[in-house]
């Protein structure tokens, strides 16, 4: 019986250790080998007093299955040492020691259920070997039989013990499997049944109820700066805030890392929902003490709401929905609640549906790049062309830039679309060369996100050597933002392109965070103007034009769709300008790089 209690003292040693609570705990090993030794002795104790004449007893009575049970408790225990052994010196992980050791008590479980069966028959036999005794002895009988009794009363109470601690320990179990170890809340494991209950209850009231998601704002932020062991800390304190603002018949769960769900009770309007939402989101931006400084740290939460039965008839559609809706309200600031909206969830269901196909728009020949000339406004003369990408998806839509562009750069998939947008302009301008447009010039589109990439300097110069192509006829186009400034990175990679020898042009100047420490501090070497300044016959136009001339840096004007704004700009001696005036983009094989636009230099014009 002490197999029952041994067994059961592993059980409570193997949950504990690999609990989420204990995970940045060391193991002890020690304990697990020890109760482990114990669980092996009784076997080995067994095997070695079963002699010749034992084994064929047992044999002739059906009842030899005690040795292999005994031997496989022993193999058995073998093993798990072996593993704990692997385990201290490093050579399994942690996941694949309570794998082992999981596996192990099974073992020891399966062993023990069947050790009782030859035991129960070694039992009657002799029970009635007993009773034939006891007709020759009644005095040897009856002292025998108060023997056994008392042997198998005391092997009852053992085992019943046993059986006791065997039953707290699965209780204990059951309840770690629905019990969020760091919080104390429920775990996303009992979610599904607290809402399938909720919306039993409201068919039955014919209430509605909702689903609210809650995620904290830059946790990951806390984890990184102060710790994890200070993340755990938030994560419980935020825990009891959300509890304390609910009513007491809703329901809170850790649904995982820094998000909880809110299952509300039953409501007839959608101003409790309203009320209970503002409550959290004021709890949780309270200050909080995370560190022994003394001073006070926030923290907000954007919160997703679902109600059913309007976003959903079931738990999956109902958290999916809530899930969308915390999206959408961290994207509108955060520190705030959104009910779900199902246009606003298209609008993210496209979004995640373009991410995907971008993955796959190089490999699938989706990508294209459309060439619009730029023109020496002075003379008419086609100088150079500038590179713009082009999508038509696998549902052959013909995507926006102005639409995967921006996903692009978030989903981090620029990098690539960037290279090959690059390495195919380059290849183009090469082509044109060797065609006999030996000065012309290719404008290439750049992104911040490349600037910060440290290898697109080399990258760039492996393919101009590739080719044979000067760095000079590289105009690579850059929008002006503050992360071109801000960020190291890409102040480095500006340096580093100028001394490659390549022309950068500043973009949209005018559009953005406008200052003159872009044209004092950084490498750029031409300006343009965005076409949002067009028709240029406006101040803004007209400055940067005599800025660029006071600074000796040439001006290139975009979206010139008439004459009279060509006319004006040539009247400032804006350089160089492009726009459907002169040609919307077209393929590589439309494109005429000897155009010469005579009308547009004559001076009637």
């Amino acid at each position: 019986m002490r197999h029952f209690k041994y067994t059961s003292e592993l059980t409570s040693l193997v949950y504990s250790s690999f609990e989420d609570v204990a995970r940045s705990q060391p193991i002890d090993t020690q304990a697990l080998r020890q109760t482990i030794i114990k669980l092996r002795q009784q076997p080995l104790d067994c095997l070695s007093m079963v002699t010749k004449t034992d084994a064929f007893v047992m044999k002739m009575i059906g009842t030899e299955s005690i040795v292999l049970i005994c031997a496989r408790d022993v193999e058995t225990g073998n093993k798990s040492l072996l593993h704990l052994a692997n385990f201290e010196q490093g050579t399994i992980s942690r996941e694949i020691l309570q794998q082992q050791l999981v596996k192990a008590l099974d073992e020891f479980n399966i062993n023990s259920t069947e050790f009782e069966e030859p035991v129960a028959k070694t039992v009657h036999v002799i029970s009635t070997v007993t009773l034939w005794v006891i007709i020759i002895s009644s005095l040897i009988v009856l002292a025998f039989a108060l023997f056994i009794s008392r042997a198998v009363a005391l092997g009852l109470t053992n085992r019943e013990e046993a059986m006791k601690a065997l039953a707290h320990s699965e209780a204990r179990n059951k309840h770690l499997a629905y019990t969020d170890s760091l919080t104390g809340l429920p775990n996303r494991n009992i979610l599904d049944h607290t809402i399938n209950t909720a919306i039993k209850k409201a068919e039955r009231s014919n209430l509605q109820f909702a689903v609210m998601f809650v995620d904290l704002d830059s946790f990951k932020d806390v984890n990184d700066t102060l710790g994890h062991t200070v993340g755990d800390q938030l994560l419980i304190t935020m825990a009891t805030r959300i509890v304390e603002a609910l009513r007491s018949n809703d329901h809170v769960v850790r649904f995982g890392g820094d998000e909880f769900v809110v299952v509300s009770d039953g409501f007839e309007s959608v101003e409790t929902i309203d009320y209970i939402a503002h409550k959290i989101a004021d709890t949780i931006k309270q200050p909080v003490k995370l560190t022994n400084s003394g001073k006070d740290s926030y923290i907000t939460a954007s919160i997703g709401v679902a109600y059913y039965p309007q976003n959903g008839l079931n738990a999956t559609h109902l958290l999916k929905h809530a899930d969308v809706a915390m999206y959408q309200a961290k994207q509108a600031g955060k520190n705030q609640y959104k009910v779900f909206d199902e246009q606003s969830a298209l609008e993210q269901n496209r979004k995640l549906r373009l991410v995907d196909q971008l993955h796959h728009a190089i490999s699938n020949n989706e990508l294209s790049i459309a060439y619009q000339p730029i023109v020496r406004l002075a003379d008419g003369m086609t100088v150079g062309s500038e590179a713009l990408l082009r999508w038509t998806n696998s549902d052959n839509e013909t995507i926006s830039p102005a639409e995967f562009i921006p996903i692009a750069e978030h989903s981090g998939q620029i990098l690539d679309i960037g290279y090959w947008v690059l390495e195919q302009a380059c290849k183009q301008c090469k082509e044109w060369h060797n065609e006999g447009a030996h000065q012309h010039a290719m404008a290439i589109n750049v992104s911040s996100h490349q600037l910060k990439d440290p290898h697109f300097t080399e990258r760039l110069k492996s393919i101009l050597e590739e080719i044979s192509l000067p760095a000079s006829f590289v105009h690579l186009e850059v929008t002006e933002n503050s992360a071109i400034t801000e960020d190291p990175a890409c102040v480095a990679t500006l340096h580093q392109l100028a001394a490659l020898g390549t022309r950068l042009l500043l973009d949209d100047f005018g559009t953005g965070y406008s200052c003159l420490s872009y044209l004092k501090d950084l490498p750029f070497h031409i300006l343009k103007i965005d076409k949002s300044f067009m028709p240029a016959d406006n101040t803004i136009a007209s400055t940067i034009i005599a800025m660029g001339h006071e600074m000796n840096m040439p001006i290139v004007a975009e979206g010139i769709e008439a004459m009279p704004c060509y006319a004006h700009l040539k009247a400032l001696n804006c350089q160089y300008g492009q726009g459907f005036l002169f040609q919307k983009p077209v393929p590589a094989h439309q494109f005429d790089t000897s155009k010469y636009y005579e009308c547009f230099a004559s001076p009637s014009n």
